[in-house]
């Protein structure tokens, strides 16, 4: 009659080949430390998914944006999402030649002037270069409450 560790049951998978217990604990330790790296990265990759990519500030607030172009527009910031920003009231400066041949600059509202009235305008982060707070009592913010008091027309600087 054959034993347990008799060779031919071994290779027929009749009995369970035995292992060292060090070896044992060895791969459990390793397979614990390779679905905690696992679980640690899902968390990394879900949090920098669910958080905003760009945060300038509070919203309702106006915001200068550059883009990567160069194009710079202005505008309150309604929302800050995973991969945008939406701007409303958005406001772009104009270069052009005064009657008198000097160079003078205007803020345009896209609302009154772009030919299809956008409310808002909203930026994929990755065409953002940076976004930050207008002063309220900047220039450009006087210029653009000077803007909103007279309706239809480009206020220059």
């Amino acid at each position: 009659m054959s034993g347990p560790h008799d060779p031919a049951l071994v290779h027929t998978g009749l009995t369970p080949p035995t292992a060292a217990p060090g070896r044992a604990k060895l791969a459990l330790l390793l397979l614990a430390l390779a679905v905690a790296a696992l679980l640690a990265q899902a968390l990394l990759a879900w949090r920098q998914q669910a958080r905003p990519a760009l945060m300038p500030g509070p919203t309702g607030g106006w915001y200068a944006v550059q883009l990567t172009n160069n194009q710079m527009f202005y505008g309150v910031l309604r929302e800050a999402g995973s991969s945008y920003l939406q701007l409303d009231d958005v406001y772009y400066v104009e270069s052009y030649r005064q009657p008198d041949g000097q160079a003078g600059n205007r803020v345009v509202s896209r609302k009154k002037n772009d030919w299809h009235a956008p409310v808002s305008m909203t930026i994929p982060a990755d065409k953002i270069i940076y976004a930050e707070a207008l002063g309220p009592d900047s220039q450009l913010a006087r210029l653009i409450a000077q803007d909103k008091a007279t309706p239809g027309r480009r206020t220059g600087i």
